[in-house]
């Protein structure tokens, strides 16, 4: 009989300490967060913004559940990619890789390679190359821009600013000061004709070329400053 008390007993204070140890571990899992690391390649402007994400859902109150915070940051335009692990008891260590972007977009927009809108968390300090457009969305300028770099990139030309005009088509503006306008239809063959040109003719004369037009079926005016239309002019040509 006592034997059958003691095995009842030993059985309960097993019952209450699994009970009380899951409580803990409960505990553990649901507890307040003391400390938020964030790593990763952000400046202090793009690490203000996700950790006040991560505030934001511990002020919520309830348990802190790592996927659903995941999405939250992940929701954030420049996060490429972003992992959230809890380590116990009380902290929680997220890692965010950002997307750069590409190009910049309007007044103070971004793109990135996809075509993408990015809200940067603050100015973006690298040298980009700035697309405006009346008419294309961002993916189709995008589009556009990388198509444009291409062609042009085989004769060292850089594209610094990529413009719709809904009068004049696209405007490339070069790195090295020259412009030309395609148009609005055809415009790769235009581009094309105009790279050969370059490369038989403006190459080493920029600094004497005021605009380029290539919006002719076989042709590309040349509008030359007023030093070589003068010397034009003197030599009868």
């Amino acid at each position: 009989m006592v034997s059958r008390s003691l095995s009842v007993i030993t059985a309960l204070a097993l019952l209450v300490l699994a009970v009380q140890s899951g409580r803990t571990v409960w505990g553990y899992i649901t507890g307040p967060l003391d400390l938020v690391r964030v790593e990763g390649d952000l400046s202090g402007a793009e690490r203000t913004t996700v950790v006040a994400v991560v505030n934001e859902a511990m002020s919520m109150g309830d348990a802190i559940n790592p996927s659903d915070l995941q999405e939250k940051i992940a929701d954030i335009d420049w996060i490429r990619a972003v992992t959230v692990r809890r380590n116990w008891p009380n902290s929680v260590h997220v890692t965010v890789n950002r997307e750069l972007p590409t190009v910049r977009w309007g007044i103070d927009g971004y793109l990135n390679g996809k075509g993408d809108v990015l809200s940067m968390a603050e100015k973006y300090q690298g040298n980009l190359p700035l697309v405006n457009a009346t008419s294309s969305d961002s993916a189709a300028s995008m589009r556009v821009f990388k198509t444009f770099s291409t062609l042009v990139g085989r004769s060292g030309l850089r594209i610094v600013e990529l413009d719709e005009s809904s009068v004049a088509g696209w405007t490339v503006t070069f790195a090295n000061g020259l412009s030309v306008t395609t148009g609005k239809t055809d415009v790769l063959n235009r581009l094309r004709r105009f790279v050969c040109v370059y490369e038989e003719v403006l190459q080493g004369n920029e600094d004497h070329v005021v605009r380029a037009d290539a919006r002719y079926p076989s042709g590309v005016a040349i509008e030359w400053d007023e030093e070589v239309s003068t010397l034009v002019a003197l030599r009868g040509l």
